[in-house]
């Protein structure tokens, strides 16, 4: 059952039972009323009946005989009854027991036997019957008569109080109809309203469900429907934007296999064609020198290349257990290593190094910093130079490796960091390279919770900034 359906059900429910509690009642509250009313007048009518039967035996002869007595008081009553009883009210008068006088028009009536007492002078008692499908109120009176007892009994028809109860039922229930329809179909309409936004929001999940990332709820109540729509629209916008990392990924490592593949496939047919060159034919001592360097200039690029990519995928997958140590040995480390690849080309390294702590890798980090060296000797021309330079600043320290060498296309420095990605394939592979250095060091300051950031030129060269947090030069460890 839909929602507003749920919430229509509910509502007429609760409104027919409170509805039906207050009708039922009020109801029983008139009527309780109205029988009140009745019983009263009934009693008065009563003792307006009982002051004229006593007026009416004050002039009786005291020393009448008992079937004298009773003869006046019937022709009394029926005199003066006359004028002051209703016609829905019967009267009987019991003198000793037996009816000397009733307007009743039913033989051998038995109502009389009800009620005639002996009770305490003054006093009245009633009764409630219900006879022949009527109602109706029967009050006595009793009084002594020279020792004998004298009942008057009045018996009032109030059959008209249920009929007027069961006409207010009645009347009732055509009402609580009546406001039940009308109150429902108001009721669905503003359910229909009030639960419209809610449909459209899950119109919308099905869709981003089938696959339709791109849809959103625009929903514009006020309440907390709103707030439902717009965190489900943050939470569409964190999928997609999560659905649409993971695309890329994957496109990154499927574009990774790809390259690597086509990385190793140039040098190895090399190789491969070579060495059958030197396996099958008999060359001239200039020939198989010429073979043997094509073969040991290709396995050692292969060598570097697969070194690399061991670092890449060590930096990329492992729990980096980091050390303190300073930021001069780490320095040291990299000018030595670089130091013989620099003087092959004839270019000088410009060093300036503030010192400071940094917690971390060595190797990895130093591994890092010779990659962006050496990227910049590919691109710097012989004489030139590179400054590497470190320095502090507040919480962060900043490494820069800058040259004056090509420079890289402003097209290109999106794509600069990802693998196997160079901007002059021809001159990257001349030199060795196999697009794997930017995004080792890349991955390696990123495990280290840092950031590089590059910045350069075209014709006037190539800065690369690293930023890795620091520590208290207190916590440096000497230990290698």
């Amino acid at each position: 059952m839909k929602f507003r359906y749920k919430v229509l059900v509910i509502n007429i429910i609760l409104l027919s039972v409170g509805l039906g509690f207050v009708g039922f009642f009020m109801i029983r509250n008139n009527f309780k009323l109205a029988l009140e009313s009745q019983i009263r007048s009934a009693v008065e009518e009563n003792n307006v009946l009982q002051s004229a039967v006593e007026y009416s035996a004050l002039g009786m002869d005291s020393t009448a005989s008992k079937n004298a007595v009773s003869d006046y008081l019937s022709e009394s009553a029926d005199k003066s009854f006359s004028n002051i009883t209703s016609d829905n009210t019967i009267i009987y008068v019991c003198y000793d027991g037996e009816t000397v006088y009733t307007n009743s028009q039913v033989e051998n009536d038995e109502t009389p036997k009800l009620l005639i007492s002996d009770e305490v002078i003054g006093k009245k008692r009633y009764i409630l019957t219900s006879e022949n499908g009527g109602y109706h109120i029967i009050v006595s009176s009793f009084n002594n008569i020279d020792d004998v007892s004298l009942n008057v009994i009045s018996k009032k028809d109030i059959s008209f109080i249920y009929e007027m109860m069961n006409e207010q039922k009645n009347y009732f229930r055509m009402l609580l109809i009546v406001v039940v329809v009308i109150c429902s179909a108001a009721m669905m309409i503003i359910s229909s309203k009030l639960t419209g936004p809610l449909e459209s929001l899950e119109d919308i999940s099905g869709k981003f469900g089938e696959g339709d990332l791109s849809v959103r709820a625009d929903i514009k109540t006020g309440d907390e429907v709103e707030s439902l729509a717009n965190s489900y629209n943050a939470m569409a916008e964190s999928i997609e934007d999560h659905i649409e990392e993971l695309k890329q990924m994957i496109e990154r490592k499927e574009q990774f296999v790809a390259d690597f593949t086509h990385e190793l496939k140039t040098p190895m047919t090399s190789i491969i064609g070579y060495a059958d060159m030197i396996r099958s034919k008999e060359l001239k001592r200039d020939d198989q020198i010429l073979a043997a360097d094509y073969i040991f200039s290709e396995g050692k690029r292969l060598e570097a290349m697969s070194g690399k990519l061991f670092d890449f995928l060590y930096a990329g997958k492992r729990d980096i257990e980091k050390k303190p140590f300073s930021v001069d040995r780490l320095f040291e480390r990299v000018e030595k290593s670089v130091e013989p690849h620099l003087k092959d080309k004839n270019i000088s390294l410009k060093t300036e190094c503030e010192n400071a702590s940094i917690s971390g890798d060595i190797e990895l980090l130093s591994s890092s910093l010779i990659n962006l060296i050496d990227n910049a000797r590919k691109a710097s021309s012989e004489g030139s130079t590179i400054c590497f330079f470190g320095k502090s600043d507040q919480s962060y320290y900043i490494i820069t490796v800058e040259d004056q060498g090509v420079g890289i296309p402003r097209e290109h420095l999106d794509k600069i960091c990802n693998e196997f990605y160079m901007v002059d394939k021809s001159r990257s592979r001349k030199e060795g390279g196999a697009g794997l250095g930017l995004s080792l060091a890349l991955e390696i300051v990123k495990a280290h919770k840092g950031t590089l950031n590059i910045e350069s030129e075209v014709g006037k060269g190539t800065r690369v900034i690293v930023k890795l947090p620091v520590n208290d030069m207190s916590e440096e460890r000497t230990d290698e």
